[in-house]
């Protein structure tokens, strides 16, 4: 089975360098190859950055429409940790 593999991929590989075509053809970019290269890492970078940016909008809209955070509950779940936090002082000193 592995043999196999390795004979399937060792034929592509020779098909390739003889037919020289072993990359998709970007001619028509022309010869300016360390600006072609750096314009697409630019808008693969701008693409997430976009997507990122619609999901955080998404979520704030989300959260506004839920209404408004009830901070009772938070308060009082900081409060008990801050009274064991002293509890635990009081028992290292």
């Amino acid at each position: 089975m592995l043999e196999s593999v390795r004979q399937y991929l060792q034929d592509w590989s020779d098909a390739c360098e003889y037919a020289n075509e072993c990359a998709p053809d970007l001619s028509f970019f022309g010869n300016g190859e360390p600006y072609t290269a750096l314009f697409f890492i630019a808008a693969v970078c701008y693409v997430v950055w976009a997507v990122n940016e619609a999901r955080i909008h998404r979520r704030i809209r989300a959260s506004a429409s839920a209404g408004p955070f009830d901070h009772s509950e938070l308060m009082s779940v900081v409060e008990q940790m801050k009274q064991r936090a002293d509890e635990a002082n009081k028992l290292a000193a």
